[in-house]
């Protein structure tokens, strides 16, 4: 702070700013879980599952051309770091003949969460494609917006393991 400022500015500056990071915690608590129903089987599928283990949450939907565009590197990566870490997907405002077909296309063999309405996607997601990075504690710690390379994949990684 300003050297110049009075007690009472640098008082007000100080509050301020505890405020504005209380209120982006509260914001980030009022997140709904990531959990759901897989999109193809129907059970029961949550990000706490994957217990000590980072997990990378990919946000998609058949009809997103990005989707499809990063499906083979993100199924590629899974299969390669199946020891390492965990994918889980978040299928958004798709229809599960829709994902089902995307599933075969690209011989993806790890499980998504069936989200038709968008609510998960839109409390964790500015849009699609998006991957979430989150560490073995389940904290997040890197989100990829947009295609995701198998460079930036492959630097989360890193970052994780």
């Amino acid at each position: 702070m300003s050297p110049r400022l009075r007690p009472r500015k640098r008082l007000v500056l100080v509050c301020a700013s505890a405020v504005l990071a209380l209120s982006a915690s509260a914001a980030a608590a009022q997140k709904p879980p990531i959990a759901g129903r897989d999109v193809l089987t129907g059970k029961r599928l949550a990000l706490a599952q994957f217990r000590a283990k980072p997990v990378f949450v990919n946000v998609w939907g058949s009809w997103c051309l990005g989707c499809n565009a990063e499906a083979p590197t993100l199924a590629r990566f899974a299969k390669a770091h199946k020891r390492q870490v965990a994918l889980l997907g978040i299928d958004t405002e798709d229809s599960k003949r829709g994902a089902r077909a995307f599933y075969t296309r690209f011989d993806m063999d790890y499980p998504s969460i069936w989200d038709p309405k968008g609510i998960l996607a839109g409390a964790w997601s500015r849009g699609t494609p998006t991957t979430l990075v989150f560490d073995r504690r389940h904290v997040l710690v890197q989100r990829i917006e947009g295609t995701a390379s198998l460079a930036e994949l492959n630097a989360a990684l890193k970052r994780v393991t």
